[in-house]
């Protein structure tokens, strides 16, 4: 299912993140509030320039330092439809 927010409803967004870091692995539950914390990616995962500005604006950051979890999987978490 594609990352744009006008497929998947208004929000919020779970996501629930396994660091397979060696040095310490962990668990993440991560919650997406709002619309404007979504945008639509490339392919290729390139943070672009025009998301590099976005990540500044959305964090308040001046200069945002990006640390790529090589490690990482992420899994969206959404509620199981009822059964007629």
């Amino acid at each position: 299912m594609p990352n744009d927010p006008t497929t998947i409803g208004n929000g919020p967004w779970r996501l629930l993140i396994l660091d397979r870091d060696p040095a310490d692995p962990k668990w993440i539950l991560a919650t997406i509030a709002t619309p404007g914390d979504v945008r639509p990616a490339w392919p290729s995962g390139t943070v672009d320039e025009d998301t590099a500005a976005w990540i500044a604006t959305a964090t308040g950051l001046y200069r945002p330092v990006l640390t790529r979890l090589r490690h990482a999987d992420v899994w969206r978490i959404d509620e199981q439809p009822q059964e007629n």
